[in-house]
């Protein structure tokens, strides 16, 4: 294999899995097929299959796989020992995609885990992975064995071509779980110690809700944090996953927070899925925790399409999706499996005991405006309303809040207390702290730090998954920091990190407004007085918190439903806003920034249907990702632009980017 070869391979190895990896290790293994060298066709095959199992592509893989187990047979010698290694250890992916298409027959299932049993036979290695396979065919193919196959696979020999000990306790959680087993769920999640790509982010979102329905709320909202915290954002990695949590927050009493994780999170997940059987078991979650909730049907989702935009009409339609994805994975397992657990979770109820509510600090924060020294009748009493649920709250030692001698603690203790628990991750007692720190400080004069204990308090509640009460505070801290003529790129940082909360709250007016504000204060630099370096950098700087303040603006437009955008700020603004913002930073020489920017305003043209735009637009990102050397954006942006490309008939331009990555 030529040394050049081997760098292609494994610059395909370097992607992040999605359109640009898949199109890039088609392409590879196309032209290895075709001009050599033969010996590296094993490899691009068997990674073409990996870009395939890693990208929503499964079906695909199949006729890859089978193509690679052909090259085995014919020719064992190109293998070599890595490719042999490879070769077996993807055999478990393609087993495992086996119940998720309906177009797979029983009868072909079976013959594929015979084979893939005589393989593993006449090579030598171990059957632990062909023992995984069959107990995932019999369970998600509803076959009665199932419990029968799970024990002959953990009882019998771990080989070198086993599942992680993670993955192996994270798959019988979700057994447990999908067979209404939550006392054996809870036991054995609860021993999840180890880590990989998929755990223990798996386990922790099925535990939440085992522990939810095994009668331990508190439990179960720690483990949903601890999920959500582990959770690296992937559409792909997680569907059964996150409808399990969907499950515990809607059944648990917390059906708003259900519905904003999402349709901000996930949005994706209600059309499409990895495959049918996985696009299913979301729904399933999604089902269970709005049937709970029918009581209130009329409650709007935030979601823009008619048929999504209450629960009620959510509701109506995930059991229509659900059933129709049934009906032919049933047909082909010859079992009622599928619509046993859609009856399951129509009928599903809220539990006794509910989730604890979120407590970090008052629902009402931040309304009033900012007292010039002591805090009047318009001032949030955010300490008073955050007494509940600290873990953190008992302890001695370091961190303690208690005034030497007993008595009313100092402000600065406070502060210290805050930072200790922050330190520490009890995000929700660092943000009580903060906001009691917060109201200390107001009340003894001090209102440019009040508004960044406030904005401190804000992002430990969005940390602690407590968006309401972030949002809130947020917006107490903007109009302090501004009263009190606090540094510039403070408030230019609060809002940018006010900009996602307040996106997913579905409430942009008040950001809006804010950084509108904010922005107009930003005509043009005078540094007129100023000797020339120091006036070329402080110009540097003052470009650099404007386009700041630009892509905040324009992201915020963007994310915000049309009903809940003020008047003025409408596409063309975020348009405008995010070209401006590109080029200012360009000027500056943040390249990286200025291709965020770019790959916004391709995003937003795109969803407008200009074609033309859109391409150019992600162009310009893609080439200053490049510049940038930002791996993993680069190749996210030119999945976009091949997909964009391909779907406007520009073939030969999509493969021109595939080539250049």
């Amino acid at each position: 294999m030529t040394a050049e070869i081997r760098r292609e391979l494994a610059a395909v190895r370097r992607m992040p899995y999605g359109t640009a990896r898949t199109a890039s290790a088609e392409a590879l293994a196309r032209r290895i097929e075709a001009d050599g060298p033969r010996e590296a066709l094993p490899e691009a095959l068997l990674d073409l299959v990996e870009a395939y199992s890693f990208a929503d592509e499964g079906a695909k893989s199949f006729v890859v796989f089978a193509r690679a187990l052909r090259l085995w047979d014919e020719s064992p010698e190109l293998f070599d020992t890595g490719d042999e290694r490879n070769l077996f250890w993807e055999f478990k992916w393609v087993a495992s995609d086996l119940p998720e298409y309906p177009q797979i027959t029983r009868a072909q299932a079976e013959a594929f885990l015979a084979d893939m049993e005589r393989r593993f036979e006449l090579a030598g290695h171990g059957l632990s992975s062909v023992r995984m396979s069959r107990f995932r065919w019999a369970w998600h193919a509803g076959q009665a064995d199932a419990e029968e196959q799970r024990l002959a696979w953990i009882t019998g020999l771990r080989d070198e071509f086993e599942d992680c000990v993670a993955c192996t306790i994270g798959q019988q959680v979700d057994f447990f779980v999908d067979t209404e087993r939550v006392e054996e769920a809870v036991a054995l999640g609860l021993t999840q110690e180890s880590s990989c790509n998929l755990e223990p982010t798996r386990t922790r979102y099925s535990l939440s809700l085992a522990l939810l329905l095994s009668g331990d709320p508190e439990a179960a909202d720690r483990m949903h944090k601890r999920a959500v915290a582990s959770d690296d954002g992937d559409p792909t990695d997680f569907p059964a996953a996150r409808g399990h949590g969907f499950e515990m927050l809607a059944r648990g009493g917390r059906v708003e927070q259900a519905l904003r994780t999402l349709r901000n999170d996930y949005p994706d997940a209600l059309r499409k899925g990895a495959s049918p059987a996985l696009h299913l078991r979301f729904l399933l979650g999604l089902l269970a925790g709005l049937s709970a909730n029918l009581d209130r049907g009329e409650l709007p989702t935030g979601f823009a399409e008619p048929e999504w935009s209450t629960v009620s009409a959510l509701h109506d339609w995930a059991r229509s999706a659900a059933e129709r994805l049934a009906a032919p994975l049933d047909a082909r397992n010859g079992t009622d499996m599928h619509a046993r657990r859609i009856a399951r979770a129509l009928s599903a109820t809220r539990v006794a005991t509910p989730l604890p509510a979120p407590g970090a600090v008052a629902a009402g924060a931040g309304l009033g405006a900012p007292a010039a020294a002591a805090p009047g009748p318009g001032a949030p009493d955010l300490a008073g309303a955050a007494e509940a649920g600290t873990e953190a709250g008992t302890e001695t030692g370091a961190g303690t809040d208690a005034a030497p001698g007993g008595g009313e603690p100092s402000t600065e203790a406070v502060l210290a207390r805050a930072e200790h628990l922050a330190q520490r991750n009890d995000y929700g007692g660092a943000a009580r702290a903060y906001a009691d720190a917060a109201e200390r400080l107001e009340g003894e004069g001090w209102l440019g730090r009040a508004g960044v204990a406030f904005a401190e308090a804000a992002q430990c509640a969005a940390l602690d998954q407590d968006d309401e009460a972030a949002h809130a505070l947020f917006a107490a801290a903007l109009p302090r920091l501004r009263a009190a003529g606090e540094a510039p790129e403070v408030r230019v940082a609060v809002l940018a990190a006010w900009a996602p909360i307040a996106a997913r709250m579905g409430e942009p007016a008040g950001l809006l407004s804010a950084l509108d504000a904010e922005l107009a204060e930003y005509t043009e630099f005078d540094g007129s007085e100023l000797s020339e370096e120091l006036a070329e950098r402080l110009r540097g700087e003052w470009i650099g918190r404007r386009a700041e303040l630009r892509d905040s603006l324009a992201r915020s437009i963007a994310a915000a439903l049309p009903a809940a955008r003020p008047a003025g700020f409408d596409p063309a603004r975020a348009l405008a806003e995010a070209t401006a913002a590109g080029e200012e930073f360009a000027q500056i020489g943040r390249i990286g920034d200025a291709a965020h920017a770019f790959w916004l305003t391709g995003k937003i043209h795109r969803d407008l249907g200009a074609t033309t735009e859109a391409i150019w637009a992600l162009e310009s990102a893609f080439e200053g990702f490049t510049i940038a050397r930002a791996r993993d954006e680069r190749a996210a942006a030119a999945g976009e632009l091949i997909e964009l490309l391909r779907a406007s008939g520009q073939d030969e331009r999509a493969a021109e980017i595939v080539a250049e990555l």
